[in-house]
């Protein structure tokens, strides 16, 4: 580890020393989730109440940091945050909507790690224009994937662009870390909220590039039915059906004779039928209660839930177990307020709730810290070459986190049953092949393995025993029932990051109730943040699913920072009700405010040929071994140094053996395995 990030026992980014300069929203959370994970963050904040962007509630803004006042028009408050730059490793900014005197500006720019969050980025037709996250909702193409089918787009009401932009930009933030810290190379990293926007499009962008286009289903699903919110007689319920046997459990509850009724068995009939079978599910609803509703189906394996209000997340029973919202003084007020609990946990650690920073309590903190050692930009490898990842992953969650460590250089083998992942059989399709799984599993490699078979399980733990990391988003316990709990995926290799990504977490009140995004977002308060005609919402794109990928990803690469100082592995697990609380944190202290964009609502067509999107090279397209070309998602993650890489698309499952790439293994501060 370099002089730049000093070694420490304890927290992941223990040593790292943060100034967070920026107003915008994303840098604040951005901010806070660095925090979470043990840098000390030192965020400046205006004399004056400034009202606007993340300074609307301070108390969100301030959790878990330390105070800086700073005046522009002051010298002296000047040259004291000019001073903490020269003695920090990272600096966050928003350079769209602020500006600073020249003398601080100067002093960035010689900063090791230096993070611009801003709405376009550095580049492109837009570059340095500033936008709002409704304005960019409304650009992209994401609020046209939310709503009712038949009728306006709406924007998701809550600013959800600005928080994932602030979680991929505390992995690049951490990923530049370990860069700084092996190869002794600061960078610029260059995070927009367009194309954090454009990156959530995965699930829309198929049938764009299909020809068949790309269309918002409003609490639907294409291939599931029923699929959706009703009214029951004391709140929303979420009912989700996609497959035939679902069904029938469904039909028994309501009538045993629709259960038999030929018209409805199969889901391709019923899909036809959407709206017959919507009436007879929704007039049946409309007569139960929430509770008794929810348990008779959660009983016998449907996924369901109740609708939560933002109003009462902090008493649901998964969110209050897991200590997901904490209740905290905010000292410029002297009220108490709601700000998100610490979501990654390692090792099952208790971390406490963050306290609330008073205002200029980290001047005299800041004063006495000393310069770090400056870091000239050079050459530096691919932040995780040598990195050997596996993936039990479907569908989003996994695959996304995998995705993403693989276009930084890491040796990916996706482990998929005989029949391959349930993703490769999502219409459309192109030569065969689900363009969906395509987007999802770029650059790594696939191997059919028969975990439930005693040979395949040996093959599997050989892999285990030469993995830095094992990402899955299996039903919570599975994994163990084959075998392999954390405690023996430790024993195996003591140096494992182990990652479970699942709907409500292994550590849950909900042990073994299935979960699907909508359902994360039904009972994080997601859907009751957009309304339209009275009726909850969820986000046209799966929010749930992407955000716990996001929050997989960062907590992998700070477990990674954090196993150079001990040397040892870690095991964290990632709930997607948790995540999608956390996107509903703007709601918690104040009213919802209306979002009003001033520009046309774009489809996900036009979003796809935007200039900002072409200039950027949001899209690439690449080849795979057969010769067909695919349009596959770059990504977010802009590090100028060492930036992300699309490579080759996944082709079928191997079957057979499958070894590691004979590469130098990862390591920093050269620690071997």
């Amino acid at each position: 580890m370099s002089a730049s990030v000093a070694p420490a026992a304890g927290a992941a980014l223990a040593g790292l020393r943060v100034l967070e300069l920026g107003s915008r929203l994303a840098v604040g959370a951005c901010g806070r989730l660095l925090a979470d994970l043990g840098a000390s963050v030192f965020m400046v904040e205006p004399r004056l109440p400034a009202g606007r962007h993340k300074w609307q509630d301070r108390a969100l803004a301030a959790a878990g940091k330390r105070s800086v006042l700073c005046d522009p028009a002051r010298s002296d408050d000047v040259a004291l945050v000019a001073a903490l730059v020269r003695c920090c490793d990272v600096v966050l900014l928003s350079s769209d909507i602020e500006a600073w005197p020249p003398a601080l500006a100067q002093a960035v720019r010689a900063c090791p790690i230096v993070c611009d969050i801003s709405a376009f980025g550095a580049t492109g037709p837009l570059a340095g224009q500033a936008a709002d996250d409704a304005t960019i909702q409304a650009l992209t193409g994401l609020m046209d994937t939310t709503g009712p089918v038949d009728g306006a787009a709406l924007p998701i009401g809550v600013p959800i662009v600005e928080l994932s932009a602030g979680m991929w930009a505390a992995s690049a933030v951490v990923i530049a870390a370990q860069v700084l810290a092996r190869d002794g190379v600061g960078q610029a990293i260059d995070m927009a909220l367009f194309d954090t926007a454009i990156n959530a499009l995965t699930t829309f962008l198929p049938g764009h590039f299909s020809g068949k286009g790309a269309s918002r289903l409003g609490n639907g699903h294409s291939m599931g039915v029923p699929w959706n919110a009703y009214r029951a007689s004391d709140g929303w319920v979420l009912i989700c059906s996609a497959t035939d046997p679902h069904w029938r459990k469904i039909a028994e509850q309501i009538d045993p004779a629709l259960a038999r009724e030929p018209r409805y068995a199969a889901l391709t009939a019923r899909v036809e039928l959407r709206a017959e079978v919507d009436a007879l599910v929704s007039a049946w609803v409309r007569l139960q209660k929430v509770e008794p509703l929810v348990a008779a189906l959660s009983a016998v394996g449907v996924a369901c839930s109740a609708i939560v209000p933002i109003a009462l997340l902090a008493d649901e029973p998964n969110l209050a177990l897991r200590r997901a919202i904490a209740t905290v003084l905010e000292p410029l007020s002297g009220h108490t307020a709601k700000v998100p609990g610490v979501l990654i946990r390692f090792d099952a650690d208790e971390p406490p709730p963050p306290a609330v920073a008073a205002p200029d309590d980290g001047r005299s903190e800041a004063a006495a810290l000393t310069p770090r050692l400056r870091r000239a930009a050079g050459a530096a490898r691919a932040p995780y070459a040598g990195l050997r990842v596996l993936e039990i992953g479907q569908f989003t969650t996994a695959p996304l986190v995998a995705r993403h460590l693989a276009s930084f250089g890491a040796d990916v083998i996706k482990i998929e049953p005989d029949g391959g992942d349930s993703a490769r059989g999502w219409a459309p399709h192109r030569d065969g092949t689900s363009h969906f799984f395509v987007m999802s599993n770029g650059e790594k490699r696939s191997l059919a393995l028969d975990l439930r078979d005693a040979a395949g399980r040996e093959r599997f733990a050989a892999l285990v025993a030469g993995a830095d990391v094992l990402v899955e988003n299996m039903k919570p316990g599975s994994l163990e029932r084959l075998g392999f709990d954390a405690e023996r995926l430790h024993a195996i290799n003591p140096r494992l990051i182990y990652c479970a990504i699942s709907g409500f977490g292994l550590r849950s009140v909900y042990a073994g109730r299935p979960a699907f995004d909508t359902v994360a977002q039904a009972m994080s308060g997601l859907m009751d943040a957009t309304h339209c005609a009275g009726v909850p919402m969820k986000s046209g794109i799966s929010a749930a699913d992407i955000g716990g990928g996001q929050m997989g990803l960062l907590a992998i690469v700070a477990a990674l920072l954090r196993r150079e100082r001990s040397g040892r592995g870690a095991a964290v697990e990632i709930a997607m009700q948790d995540v999608g609380a956390w996107l509903t944190q703007t709601r918690w202290n104040r009213p919802a405010q209306t979002a009003r964009p001033g520009v046309a609502v774009a489809s996900v067509a036009q979003a796809a040929c935007h200039p900002q999107t072409l200039a950027r090279e949001l899209i690439v397209r690449r080849r795979d071994a057969a010769g067909t070309e695919w349009e596959l998602l770059a990504s977010p993650l802009r590090l100028q140094a060492t930036p992300p890489s699309v490579g080759m698309p996944l082709g079928p499952p191997h079957h057979g053996t499958m070894a590691w790439k004979d590469a130098t293994p990862f390591a920093t501060q050269g620690a071997n395995r």
